[in-house]
């Protein structure tokens, strides 16, 4: 890479063609992980169901996975900087991800995989989906003029949820035309070359992103360095809270795919439907909880957020009626919002600006963390309740009580006040009883009182 250079005033035109095609290559490349998700890893635990493995396998592979995924992103601080650029590392990591979905292709063709297999191959999926995402988020601060960061951010968010759903729903309708016509594997099959396809996709637009005339892309040396600088212990508390209440999450979060495939015999359709209400309500209800954050504070959101979680899973014990369980997912998609945006906004607003990307992956692994452990307790507890009906409503019961008793910690939480940002999102997966699996979007945390016009692509 050629060393910074002075501009001239007759290079700014030059400098700004360069913003606008990488930010339209960075909206494709998040339309196209958007569909990714929704078509692919969104339905990997159906396709467990559809090969012949039983309910704990089916909820084990959508969480133990991403514990190993969370372990590797540790390990990505200390591998990074062997790399000559952010775009090299995030480009490998996308690659990675992008490959995991032609074993899986394979198998559904096949008609069979092993649960050893299977888990080994979703391993891969969020190595390749976690281990870049510190490195992305510093990639994206040189890439994305902080002017126009927070609106840029926003506008990207959306545009992936949007390819998200639109990928959720097809994919629905797919896998129930599948079945119909007595081909459900084969839909299987056509799903995951679909997702390899857009996540390739995503690979070729993140190499489109190319550094501005004056080299002040992709310094590859000062974001080694600031990755790698001593972690802050700001936010300890919370995450202490998030780790307990996530396990007592994870307990039932696992196994609700199953029970609505297994018990509830739901449909393709319906169990997208379901899905797709509380993703939708998650995302319309985010401004409101912006604005509410505004009035009364972070704190109060949190704690909004804190106490409509608790209910939530054990209202599945109540019926299986379709508008009772709409209800639910409509009240856990606005709940889950409202809990996730006061989480964020108060733990990393609390960190000192330079202290954020390395938080970041210390709570990113926490959380993958308590996913596991909480799946292997609801493993655990299904398996000693017998299965069935009763195992389910068991694990349901058991996560509402851990969430209640979670309050307590919460309690010793100093919430003080943080400045109210226009936080954006990427969104990882979705989950049938949390709405989505997902981090935030740092740079957008960063001078968002800068109300330039963004740039708009050609």
């Amino acid at each position: 890479m050629p060393g910074p250079m002075l501009r001239k005033p007759n290079d700014h035109p030059r400098r700004t063609s360069y913003v606008q095609r990488n930010l339209r290559s960075s909206s494709l490349d998040g339309a196209s992980f958007g569909a990714m998700v929704g078509l692919g890893e969104t339905f990997v635990p159906a396709f467990a169901l559809a090969a012949g493995m039983g309910e704990t396998a089916a909820g084990l592979i959508s969480a133990v996975p991403v514990a190993a995924g969370g372990i590797m992103q540790l390990l990505s601080l200390r591998l990074f900087p062997y790399f000559r650029s952010e775009q090299q590392w995030v480009m490998l990591c996308a690659s990675i991800q992008a490959t995991s979905f032609l074993p899986l292709l394979l198998a559904a063709a096949y008609g069979s995989v092993s649960f050893p297999l299977l888990l080994l191959i979703m391993i891969v999926y969020w190595t390749g989906g976690l281990a870049s995402g510190a490195v992305w988020n510093n990639w994206m601060e040189k890439v994305v003029p902080r002017p126009v960061r927070a609106v840029y951010f926003a506008k990207r968010s959306r545009f992936q949820q949007q390819s998200t759903l639109l990928g959720l729903v097809l994919g629905g309708a797919l896998l129930e035309f599948a079945k119909t016509h007595d081909a459900l594997l084969a839909g299987f099959a056509t799903l995951f070359a679909a997702a390899a396809i857009f996540r390739y996709a995503s690979v070729g637009f993140l190499g489109a992103i190319r550094a501005y005339p004056d080299g002040s892309t992709l310094n590859r040396v000062e974001s080694a360095r600031s990755l790698n600088k001593p972690a802050a212990q700001t936010g300890g508390k919370l995450i202490v809270y998030l780790v307990f209440v996530q396990a007592f999450v994870q307990i039932s979060g696992p196994f609700f795919a199953p029970y609505m495939l297994e018990q509830v015999r739901m449909s393709y359709v319906n169990f997208v439907y379901f899905l797709a209400l509380a993703f939708l309500a998650r995302i319309l209800s985010l401004s409101y909880w912006g604005h509410f954050a505004r009035k009364f504070g972070a704190g109060t959101l949190m704690w909004v957020g804190a106490i409509a979680l608790v209910p939530l899973s054990a209202l599945w014990i109540l019926s299986s009626n379709y508008v009772w369980l709409s209800i639910i997912q409509l009240v856990s998609g606005v709940s889950w919002a409202a809990y996730e945006l006061g989480f964020f906004l108060l733990f990393f607003e609390t960190l000192p600006q330079d202290k954020r990307t390395r938080m970041l992956t210390y709570y990113n692994c926490a959380n993958t963390a308590a996913m596991l452990l909480g799946a292997l307790m609801g493993a655990g507890i299904f398996a000693i309740a017998g299965g069935g009906v009763l195992g389910y409503f068991i694990l349901f019961g058991v996560s509402s009580a851990g969430r209640l008793l979670g309050l307590l910690l919460l309690w010793r939480v100093e919430l003080t006040p943080v400045p109210i940002a226009h936080l954006a999102v990427r969104v990882l997966g979705i989950r049938p009883a949390t709405a989505t699996l997902d981090v935030p979007v740092l740079t957008t945390l960063e001078d968002q009182d800068n109300e330039s016009q963004l740039p708009q692509p050609g």
